[in-house]
């Protein structure tokens, strides 16, 4: 068993000392046998829950905020998807633009050749 003062070390797998759980088992704590041992345990999980305490107090706090930005963001859902049939729709018409104007351009090359294929004709007829 672990000497008093020694932060009573686990092996892997025996706790991992996160939040949401402690980093002693209780499998590991009922078989805690010595008061110095049994004592370090409790002073260990006394520290651990104090540490739980003020995360929660910390998130306790931001509740308020947390739920004023749900409520804003739950509002903004049917404006965003506005929004996005919005974009997709000019997305569609700049696409339709595009495709235009090159079919245009297009036409003004070939408008460009029977002008110029106009022109040498002409200047063979003497014109």
């Amino acid at each position: 068993m672990a000497a008093p003062g020694s932060g009573l070390r686990l092996p892997a797998g025996e706790g991992g000392g996160s939040a949401a759980a402690s980093s002693l088992s209780m499998e590991r704590i009922r078989s805690l046998t010595d008061l110095p041992e049994l004592e370090a345990a409790y002073s260990r999980l006394c520290g651990e829950e104090k540490g739980v305490e003020e995360e929660l107090e910390a998130l306790l706090e931001q509740q308020s905020t947390i739920e004023s930005k749900m409520v804003t963001l739950h509002r903004l859902g049917p404006n965003l998807q506005l929004i996005e049939g919005d974009a997709r729709q000019l997305s569609g018409m700049i696409t339709f633009t595009c495709n235009l104007a090159e079919n245009v351009s297009s036409k003004v090359r070939q408008l460009d050749l029977a002008k110029v294929e106009t022109m040498e004709v002409d200047l063979d007829l003497g014109g």
